[in-house]
């Protein structure tokens, strides 16, 4: 909006929301609409769900094959500098050690410009939704959005009990009051706006992957 002070914008911004009314509740019987079966091997469709979407993943049985699993991914696009911000990812200080041991740069993730000079974004996630699939994440405390989206490769590091059947067990479970900011990553950044050819990394990483671990 021309004319108008960074303060009025936000102060018109502020305003809006302050009148979005109460949030709308879910049904009482999320069996309705469900089309994922709770009981389903979810990491198992997740990953085939996943296929369809560009989306790579890889379950490991324990944290050793983790790191392993992100060296192997590291090594494989020639990594010299990664992010890795001090959220909960699993494993998270052991990747860091084995980093450190292959002198590969971790970056500063307080430093935004970091992010766009780093081959690599590792990060957790809060959650993952088996149907679509996407991967949910969020920005507050340790956690940098950057990380996942600046990058031009993404690795997602997740617990199989951080994934629920579909949207209907997701939204159950984040109702209240919402982050700055929520993200569902359902697969690389691409667009088919140029002569109708896809294309992948316009807006973001072109590589995305998921390791599951346990």
């Amino acid at each position: 909006m021309a004319g108008i002070s960074e303060q009025e914008f936000f102060a018109t911004i502020r305003e809006a929301l302050s009148r979005r009314g109460p949030a709308v509740d879910l049904p009482d019987d999320l069996e309705v609409a469900r089309v994922v079966d709770p009981k389903a091997d979810l990491p198992a469709l997740m990953a085939a769900n996943a296929e369809q979407m560009l989306l790579k993943v890889y379950r490991v049985a324990d944290e050793p094959a983790l790191v392993a699993k992100v060296m192997e991914l590291l090594a494989g696009i020639g990594a010299k500098k990664v992010m890795l911000p001090a959220e909960d990812i699993p494993g998270r200080e052991t990747i860091l050690a084995a980093l450190q041991e292959k002198g590969i740069v971790v970056g500063d993730p307080d430093k935004s410009d970091e992010h766009f000079t780093a081959d690599a974004g590792i990060t957790g996630v809060e959650s993952a939704i088996a149907e679509t699939p996407s991967l949910f994440l969020s920005s507050g405390g340790h956690r940098r959005r950057l990380a996942s989206l600046a990058p031009p490769v993404h690795i997602a590091v997740l617990r199989v009990e951080q994934i629920v059947p579909d949207l209907l067990d997701w939204g159950a479970a984040h109702a209240g009051e919402m982050p700055a900011s929520e993200t569902l990553v359902s697969g690389p950044s691409k667009t088919g706006d140029i002569e109708l050819i896809m294309v992948l990394g316009v807006h973001g990483p072109k590589e995305e992957h998921i390791i599951i671990l346990g």
